[in-house]
This record gives C-alpha cells, structure tokens and sequence, in this order.
C-alpha cells in the first residue's frame, strides 16, 4: 500500500521550497487536480506544469505552519496555514495582481489519493478564498475574469465529463 503520508510530506516540503520540479515529480501523469474556484479539474501533469511554470517564482517565501496530516490505505488530509511574501506582481490571463510586497496568511487544506507508486493521482484544494480576496485586494470582478481566463485556457476538451 503507497504511503500517502510520506508523499503529503514531501510534497509540502517541496511546497515550502517553492520548487515546482519536486512538486510535479510526485505527480502521477494523469493526476486530477480540483479547486474550490474552478468548476473544471486541471488534469494531467503537463497542464499542471503549465500552470506552475514562472508562478512559484513570484514568491519571496512559502511558510507552512503546523501542517496536520491523516492518512490511511493510499489517501490523505492535510490541514495547514500557509503563510506567503509576494516578490512582484502577478499576471493571470490578462489580470495584473498588485501582490509585490504583500504578504498572505490563509487556511488551506488538501486531500489526496496516492497510486501504487507512490505518485498523488488526485488532489482537492480547499482554501480560505475570502481571505487570499481580502489580503491581496482583489476585486471580486476581476477574480471572475481570472477564473474565466482560466476556464477558456482549458478548451472543451479538457472539461470534466
């Protein structure tokens, strides 16, 4: 049986590092990713790659404080408070996020399914979206027009059945 536990660990150190290559090595090819923003998953690990690509860059620091983490039979939770300092802006389908110099303090817990190598094949990201709203003065307006962006990137063909 995989161990979801120690991939959760890793996988929130590499966070922590904001090094997007461990990150994506503990990824499943076909790994679903789904979020409370977005009604369609981010599938497979080229589309997430794609998404990281630059974006772990715009963080001066990444700080996980007191991740705690139940596992069992190749599935896991972890709950957290993720603490981040902005370096410079942000740039999200045409939206520019005035976040350079702000710093972010939000709720965000995780769920995972692990294969039987080991490798997440599923993850659901859950966060406190009022507050990442809140903190960085973002518009609810323009969170839709990212949100939009984001959803048209994906073309119909990479909707959830």
């Amino acid at each position: 049986m995989p161990d979801a536990r120690s991939t959760l660990e890793r996988f929130l150190e590499a966070i922590e590092s904001a090094d997007t290559e461990r990150m994506l090595v503990l990824l499943s090819d076909d790994v679903t990713i789904e979020t409370e923003l977005l009604e369609t998953p981010v599938r497979g690990k080229q589309m997430v790659r794609q998404l990281l690509d630059g974006a772990m860059d715009a963080y001066e620091s990444v700080r996980l404080e007191d991740p705690m983490i139940v596992a069992s039979d190749g599935a896991g939770a972890v709950l957290v408070r993720a603490h981040a300092r902005f370096r410079g802006d942000m740039e999200f389908f045409g939206e520019t996020l005035h976040t350079a110099g702000k710093e972010l303090s939000l709720a965000a817990a995780a769920f995972v399914r692990v294969d039987e190598s080991g490798k997440i094949s599923w993850l659901m990201r859950v966060r406190d979206t009022f507050a990442l709203i809140r903190q960085l003065g973002i518009s609810t307006e323009q969170m839709e027009r990212i949100i939009r962006g984001f959803e048209a990137e994906m073309g119909p063909g990479r909707k959830a059945a």
